[in-house]
């Protein structure tokens, strides 16, 4: 019985245009997502590819220089010599040679890198740069280019497959059942149909599952063709993981809309009044709550004008320069054993210069922390409210599945600082040393390793939006199937 109701319900559906119209324009908006994605995706890594060219470029160039005065010196014999920052120009040896203009003068990038579903949901790497420049100079420098006052994008953002996923996928389920019920009641069939051995719950099932294997068919398809088409690290199989659990949450996010809509329908009312009452339930739950609670998290917890954050940069950098002694004697008193004789303790600019960006981190980096801090508590609190919308929870688990949220972008910025340390430390203590760079020495600069994150630690945040959209998908099929019991078949 169950195959011939779901076989009748294909085919009553496949003669009708509306079925044909709503999988094409799913299907290219699928597609269209996948390959805005990863066109957003490539032009990350070419940008960070451009830059980390440029920057070794530079370093290509000082490096050439220090070979050619390497040559000089064996052939007139002598030792390489440390090159002071403001001598004549082509007097002396090169600036190649000289740690802190080569630490300070020319930057290595790092870089976060995509994982192989990147490309499906942009999260935070639209208004994030994945790609930091890192030198001598101080916090604000390193992250001068990184927005930091959008935590979470959950009303807008990049048209994408999870913006498919979470904003237009509700609307095709919806399109095809908001009468489910009503229109067979509406033509007078509902009745005929109930006269057989079959139950009211037995035919709603069948027709679920006919939609469900349709519309839920073609966006697992779609959305296995779009990762062999755009996605990375195909031979990963962590990224077949992450696919899974990808295929996880659209599967319950789906049913959630599929449950909600037999729910309206047993309420009785004219598919009309069905089609108002679900495309109101698809404004609340997609766009006014996910939107009304980052202005709670945002009004909560205000993060800082980015604007203050420049302020008080500039404002330490001038206190700097009137007080730039007490700088370079705070400095040696942190790096007591890089303290100079008295005749040369201020007598280069870049050891200055060294000085007062310390002193600059020092006064901007609580200020930084508190952005941090700040954005740390919307995000929090996003996650604390993401079970009043099925739409809130999806964005979490989509942005997590394809590496692209808050948290994973924290981790690398933690790296970064822990990077930007190492890169000071190299160049900082070889310049106040005055030991001179040879060519040989440019190949054991520091360089910067993501350390992945672990897939547990993936699979732990991912947990409560997944668990969530469980829950809320279970609720709304018990409450749809016990409200099924007192459906009146016949109109009274």
């Amino acid at each position: 019985m169950y195959a011939l109701i779901i076989s009748h319900e294909a085919r009553s559906l496949a003669r009708t245009s509306m079925l044909s119209v709503l999988l094409t324009v799913l299907a290219c908006a699928i597609a269209f997502a996948a390959w805005s994605g990863r066109n957003m995706i490539d032009r990350q890594m070419q940008g960070a590819d451009a830059a980390i060219a440029f920057e070794a470029g530079m370093r290509d160039a000082m490096r050439a220089d220090v070979i050619k005065y390497e040559q000089k010196i064996e052939d007139e014999g002598g030792e390489v010599q440390f090159a002071t920052i403001n001598h004549a120009p082509g007097s002396g040896p090169p600036q190649g040679t000289n740690a802190g203009a080569v630490g300070a003068e020319t930057a290595a990038y790092a870089v976060l890198p995509p994982t192989g579903l990147a490309a499906l949901s942009i999260g935070q790497s639209d208004i994030s740069l994945s790609y930091v420049p890192v030198n001598m100079r101080n916090i604000v420098d390193v992250t001068r280019y990184s927005e930091i006052e959008n935590p979470v994008n959950l009303a807008t953002g990049a048209f994408d497959i999870s913006f498919v996923i979470i904003f237009l996928l509700p609307i095709f389920i919806l399109a095809l059942t908001y009468g489910v019920l009503s229109s067979e009641k509406e033509q007078g069939t509902l009745a005929m149909i109930m006269a057989h051995p079959i139950s009211l719950r037995e035919l709603m099932t069948c027709k679920l599952i006919t939609r469900f294997m349709i519309l839920l068919g073609v966006v697992a398809v779609a959305g296995l063709a779009s990762t062999l088409a755009v996605g990375t690290q195909l031979d990963n199989p962590e990224t077949w993981m992450r696919f899974g659990f990808w295929a996880g949450a659209c599967l319950l996010y789906g049913m959630f809309w599929f449950f909600l809509a037999v729910f309206v329908n047993a309420m009785g009312k004219s598919s009309a009044t069905n089609g108002l009452i679900l495309a109101g339930s698809w404004l609340l739950f997609v766009v006014i709550v996910p939107t009304l609670v980052s202005i709670v998290a945002t009004t909560l917890y205000p993060a800082p004008s980015r604007m203050d954050l420049v302020t008080a940069s500039r404002e330490a950098q001038t206190e700097a320069s009137f007080q730039y002694m007490k700088a370079l004697d705070e400095f040696y008193y942190d790096h007591l054993e890089l303290v100079p004789n008295a005749e040369d303790k201020a007598r280069d600019f870049l050891t200055l210069s060294i000085a007062n960006s310390e002193a600059i981190e020092k006064e901007v980096r609580p200020l930084y922390d508190q952005f941090q801090s700040q954005l740390n508590r919307q995000e929090g609190l996003v996650q604390q409210y993401q079970y009043l919308s099925p739409a809130i929870m999806m964005q979490q688990a989509l942005n997590e599945v394809s590496g692209t949220s808050a948290d994973r972008y924290e981790d690398f910025m933690g790296q970064v600082f822990d990077f930007h340390k190492e890169w000071k430390d190299y160049f900082a203590v070889r310049f106040l040393s005055k030991d001179p760079l040879v060519s040989a020495d440019y190949d054991r600069f520091p360089e910067f390793e993501y350390r992945p994150e672990s897939l547990s630690d993936v699979i732990a945040r991912l947990s409560p939006a997944l668990i969530g959209l469980f829950g809320v998908m279970i609720l709304a099929g018990v409450a749809a199937f016990v409200r099924l019991r007192s459906y009146q078949v016949a109109a009274r």
